[in-house]
């Protein structure tokens, strides 16, 4: 595939995406979390028990934010703070087991949901959306860090 090609494919799939997102979120909606806090528990469901400074910086927020949205979670019961077991003096972040429970009942309740649109697809189509979970998975794991090189204006071919 060229790189043209590729591009063309970005400006088809990737709108639709986060439409795909909003609409499995829409119709089961989670607690009344802010989105931070949502995107704070997703990333501890993730990545496990995670040092402050570690969290911030996967959220892409300042120490002190991801500080006010930890502190928001602990109040509700839904994660908590504990010595790290590498290092008693430094302090991880995990989930609690209501924050587990929480999460795990929203989880399956979303993915009846969606399994409730893909069951209206037609055989076909599912069986290109199960072809298709490999690749997306390729692409996730590329991870949000792009290289210099793969920026705008620095197209693959080209002597910019």
């Amino acid at each position: 595939m060229s790189f043209d090609e590729s591009l063309q494919l970005s400006r088809e799939l990737r709108p639709m995406l986060p439409r795909l997102y909003h609409l499995s979120r829409r119709r089961i909606p989670g607690w009344d979390l802010t989105t931070s806090q949502s995107s704070a528990m997703s990333t501890l469901v993730d990545r496990g028990p995670l040092r402050m400074s570690e969290l911030a910086a996967l959220e892409g927020v300042q120490l002190p934010s991801a500080t006010s949205v930890v502190n928001g979670l602990v109040k509700l019961g839904l994660v908590e703070r504990r010595a790290d077991p590498a290092d008693r003096r430094a302090v991880v972040i995990d989930l609690t087991p209501k924050g587990r429970r929480q999460v795990d009942e929203l989880v399956d309740r979303r993915n009846h949901s969606f399994a409730l649109l893909l069951d209206r697809l037609d055989e076909q189509d599912r069986r290109l959306l199960e072809d298709a979970v490999p690749a997306v998975a390729r692409l996730l794991s590329l991870g949000p860090d792009t290289p210099e090189a793969d920026q705008p204006g620095n197209r693959p071919g080209t002597d910019d």
